[in-house]
């Protein structure tokens, strides 16, 4: 091969493999632009979750301000706000049953700048309306239980029954039963009266109210045979004398009303639970989860909202075991509701 020929085809190919190079390396370019593209959504969220919180935070609470949800939101926002430095606002949107506030969390932004902090209800109230307005399983994402509470039987003190087998044997003397109140149709303190009539065959005759506050006002004076209500609801009435306590609705003993026999220790299967969770609407970053679940879990093991709280059972959950109790839940109790026919309007 002749020298000049030997030079051209080397000039050829180190021109190819130039233009190969650069194609590489556009190619490359290109992944790495499509790269970038797709984790940079991630990168952010990490970011923000790093930072989180960098303003006020609000929870909101579906319920009129002053009850026990309201107490417990506005303890938890004290103590996060200690502990973060942030202004943590609790907003009171009561109505409809709860579904005022909870619609209102579930379409807020779900950036852990709006939280939820409710009750059963959330599980309740799917089988007791036509219309709800959001799903309470896909539209949230569970952060931690905080509390929980038995359901009490309360009785006026003049009524002729100091525990449930005399209770059931009056009630069937009576035309219609014995008369009872709860927090309204479809709360968890109505659900375990009618669980309990069903466990026990007892007649009995539910007397609307707005509230349980109405209700405990008519069993002091003894316009009321029964209130089922939970136990802060007439815990110091009781303290008092003002009402007794024929049953609890706890698997053992409740440590502040130990001298109360439970429902099941006296032959009546009846295992009631109220609860206080806390949620943020539905794709919340995970990280932000977590962080405010490890804040929960400090908070409620401190002494001091322990003394503050008193009157209901303060715990804690992970999510997941949050998310699998109120699945349990809305099962539970949307049969018994389809069973005996509630519906609420």
């Amino acid at each position: 091969m002749a020298g000049g020929d030997a030079q051209q085809i080397a000039v050829f190919w180190e021109d190819e493999m130039r233009q190969l190079l650069w194609r590489v390396c556009r190619r490359l370019s290109a992944l790495a632009g499509v790269f970038l593209f797709a984790f940079a959504p991630a990168a952010d969220a990490q970011t923000g979750s790093e930072k989180y919180p960098d303003r006020p935070i609000k929870i909101i609470v579906p319920f009129p301000a002053g009850g026990s949800v309201d107490a417990l939101a506005r303890v938890v926002a004290h103590s996060l706000s200690e502990r973060w430095g942030q202004q943590v606002i609790v907003e009171a949107r009561p109505g409809a049953s709860t579904m005022v506030g909870t619609g209102a969390a579930a379409k807020a932004e779900p950036d852990g700048y709006t939280l939820l902090m409710t009750v059963s209800n959330l599980t309740t109230n799917p089988a007791l309306y036509a219309k709800v307005a959001y799903d309470a399983q896909r539209d949230f994402a569970p952060i931690a239980m905080l509390a929980r509470t038995p359901v009490v039987l309360y009785a006026t003190p003049s009524l002729p029954a100091n525990d449930l087998v005399e209770l059931v044997a009056l009630a069937k003397t009576k035309q219609g039963g014995v008369d009872f109140g709860s927090a309204g149709v479809g709360t968890m303190t109505h659900l375990t009266a009618e669980q309990f009539k069903i466990a026990s065959g007892a007649p009995m005759t539910h007397v609307l109210y707005r509230g349980g506050a109405p209700a405990l006002n008519d069993l002091i004076a003894g316009h009321l045979a029964l209130q089922f209500g939970t136990v802060g609801q007439a815990y110091e009435q009781y303290r008092a004398g003002q009402v007794k306590a024929l049953a609890i609705s706890s698997a053992e003993r409740y440590p502040s009303m130990k001298e109360t026999p439970t429902f099941a220790e006296q032959g009546f299967d009846v295992v009631v639970t109220e609860w206080y969770g806390l949620f943020a609407p539905a794709a919340t970053p995970k990280p932000i989860i977590a962080k405010l679940n490890a804040e929960l879990k400090r908070i409620m093991a401190s002494p001091d909202v322990g003394k503050r709280m008193s009157s209901i059972e303060l715990t804690h959950s992970t999510p997941e075991e949050l998310d699998a109790f109120v699945r349990a839940e809305t099962e539970r109790w949307g049969a018994l509701i389809k069973k005996i026919g509630i519906t609420a309007q």
